[in-house]
């Protein structure tokens, strides 16, 4: 089960066209965030991060999207769009996963195909997942030459 994310910043910048058009790590520039963390399966995309509950988030600003992106932009007490790495916690609220699901970070309004005319640019980060369980008990070899 997944209790986390950890987002790492590695190149590249993305804009919306407001706050002066500047690139940002992870969205619009200001305090706002606007990557979120898909999960992509037959039943379609998911958010698993961020979500009202996601420990630092302290506003959700949904958006009404068909495709299973739910989440527009977010603010945080402790990260911005600027921000090195993001650490998305909600052991409340882990997500049951397996070697053939899918995962994305999404620029909303990118994933949900709207206001995307004065969008600009391409991020790239690094993505960790948090689990649930006692790592020390699994067989590592095996795992990773089930993943080669």
């Amino acid at each position: 089960e997944i209790i986390g994310a950890k987002l790492v910043y590695k190149s590249g910048g993305v804009n919306c066209g407001a706050f002066g058009a500047v690139d940002s790590y992870w969205g619009c520039g200001g305090g706002q965030i606007f990557t979120e963390l898909i999960k992509q399966d037959a039943a379609g995309n998911a958010v698993l991060y961020p979500t009202s509950s996601t420990d630092t988030v302290t506003t959700v600003n949904p958006m009404g999207c068909d495709n299973g992106c739910t989440v527009h932009s977010w603010l945080s007490d402790t990260y911005d769009s600027n921000s090195n790495e993001i650490i998305l916690m909600d052991a409340s609220t882990p997500y049951v996963v397996d070697e053939s699901d899918i995962f994305s970070l999404q620029y909303s309004e990118g994933c949900c195909g709207v206001s995307t005319s004065d969008n600009a640019g391409e991020a790239c980060a690094d993505v960790y997942f948090y689990y649930s369980v006692d790592c020390s008990t699994l067989d590592l070899d095996t795992f990773l030459s089930s993943c080669s």
